[in-house]
């Protein structure tokens, strides 16, 4: 068979003295500190298991991405579909026939623990684990696409897709169902592999303690070179300021913290690094067009129009969020923000009002979440929205109640915050805007606005997308389907609320943590003399 090579693109505030709070962290030089123990406080009571294909809090997160690992990956500290890197495989080619897939693994991988070599196996026994739907595996949907995964040789191994998936690379990195796990681990540990985790990453487990922390400890074998931290602890603790009080003394190097503003001024003032790290939950204002007066195109500007983002920035904290203009998220394959935008422009807005004929505004009800990341920035609108003449009656229901109501219609307007992986428009602009996503469907998905129903919609574009191996001509039909989708004024972006956390200066990384809702630790990873 022949095939064509592939590199693939793709407060409670602190009761702390003034002294305390105007601490800063001491100058470090580039001289490692005698002890090389790295200690991380994640915001949970404990963990619910380190297995990475059922992983799914945030406190389990630093461990398995320590200790497993994927066929590829992204760079360090960032998600970044196209700059993805080899792993534990060295290269990968899909054939001409665009869904058979050869990955050639690398040699002389160990696993941890004397388990032996990583093979093809491994990598075959894995995917057929997540596809099992007696293992139960949250991210079976991930890997549906595949048909078969077939061993060549020991180190060589084959992926048949059901269609073409341009997105298979991205899936097989270090993330959900990408991880590779040891056979002969889990037949032999069975439950026990769920906080004794069998990886062959730059780190290997030591101990755990429930509702207390996890240690682990160097893989001095490790494939990628032996890691500088002696040991990394991580340590579950629940409340906020307590997490920060344990990194100002010294307890803790760092600590995951709300994105709130006045926690990310605080800390930088008391000389400690703060990382502000997206892709995150991406917010937007969906219009239900069933509904009138959404039904008017006219309406659906002079609300878009009577928006400002940069009130909202303002109000969530100008470190806390950052301003979207898309349909599909800054930091998404295929992204472009060149399309109608719809800026703050009151006057304009009761224009369009009095042309669809609500001179005086009209009134607007809807149902609305009491979570504290749901109802503040659908109060700041709430007051936009009266300025031209949109008397807004927000119904505060609780959280899951909102996520019922507005998958019955119930909303005429619907405020969503997501984050979907891989990013790519392929998952994000299917289950916002393809008519197969409409609620209350048997295919429905979170199309709350009824696009491609009510007005003809873009599924032409993401259907073609979907299948297409050549990243410019895919970039190309999402960007054809963004567009689209604002001219019709079926949604309108908000902002992206970014993740949070903080770190004592002389804690080293080695790369920049840009991506994730946790700090990373690699091989590269130190303690520098502080």
């Amino acid at each position: 068979m022949k095939r064509q090579h592939l590199t693939h693109p793709f407060t409670i505030l602190l009761a702390v003295s003034t002294a305390l709070v105007l601490l800063s962290s001491p100058v470090c030089s580039e001289e490692l500190a005698k002890e090389q123990v790295a200690r991380l406080a994640v915001g949970v009571a404990d963990i619910g298991t380190v297995d990475p294909h059922f992983a799914v809090k945030i406190g389990e997160a630093p461990i398995y991405r320590s200790v497993y690992e994927a066929l590829l990956r992204h760079p360090p500290g960032v998600i970044d579909i196209e700059n993805i890197q080899p792993a534990l495989a060295e290269r990968w080619e899909v054939a001409q026939d665009k869904v058979t897939w050869t990955f050639h693994l690398r040699k002389g991988v160990q696993w941890h623990e004397d388990y032996g070599e990583f093979t093809a196996e491994d990598v075959k026994f894995s995917i057929e684990r997540v596809l099992d739907p007696q293992v139960g595996s949250p991210f079976l949907k991930s890997l549906a696409a595949v048909e078969s995964v077939k061993v060549v040789d020991p180190h060589t191994v084959q992926i048949k897709t059901k269609d073409p998936l341009p997105d298979l690379p991205a899936l097989l990195v270090d993330y959900q169902a990408g991880y590779v796990v040891c056979k002969k681990a889990i037949e032999k540990l069975g439950k026990d592999i769920n906080f004794h985790p069998v990886g062959t990453g730059p780190f290997k487990y030591e101990s755990y303690k429930p509702q207390e922390s996890f240690t682990m400890v160097a893989n001095q074998t490790y494939w990628h070179g032996k890691p500088i931290l002696e040991k990394l602890i991580i340590s579950f603790i629940p409340d906020d300021s307590t997490r920060e009080l344990a990194l100002r003394n010294g307890e803790m190097d760092a600590v995951n913290i709300p994105a709130k503003q006045e926690w990310i001024d605080r800390l930088k003032k008391a000389g400690y690094d703060v990382n502000l790290t997206s892709p995150a939950n991406t917010f937007s204002l969906f219009f239900n067009l069933t509904q009138k007066p959404l039904d008017d195109i006219r309406v659906r500007q002079a609300l878009c129009h009577a928006i400002s983002r940069e009130d909202l920035i303002n109000y969530l904290g100008k470190n806390v969020a950052k301003p979207e203009y898309s349909p599909l998220p800054s930091g998404y394959v295929g992204h472009t923000d060149d399309e109608v935008q719809y800026p703050h422009d009151p006057k304009k807005a009761k224009s369009l009002l009095s042309e669809a004929g609500y001179p005086n505004g009209f009134n607007l009800s809807m149902n609305i979440s009491n979570s504290d990341i749901y109802l503040p920035p659908m109060q700041v609108i709430q007051e936009q929205w009266k300025k031209v003449g949109v008397d807004l009656k927000l119904n505060v229901v609780d959280h899951p109640t909102y996520h019922k109501l507005i998958r019955q219609n119930a909303n005429p307007v619907i405020i969503y915050g997501a984050y979907r992986y891989p990013l790519t428009g392929n998952v994000y602009l299917t289950q916002f805007y393809h008519s197969d996503s409409i609620i209350g469907k048997k295919t429905a998905v979170i199309n709350f606005s009824h696009y491609g129903e009510v007005l003809p919609g873009v599924d032409q574009y993401i259907d073609e997308a979907r299948f297409e191996l050549d990243v410019e001509k895919q970039k190309a039909l999402w960007v054809k389907a963004q567009k689209q989708i604002m001219d019709d004024v079926v949604s309108f972006p908000l902002f992206t609320r970014l993740y949070a956390m903080a770190k004592a200066k002389y804690l080293d990384l080695g790369f920049e943590q840009k991506s994730q809702s946790v700090y990373d630790f690699r091989e590269t990873s130190r303690i520098l003399k502080h």
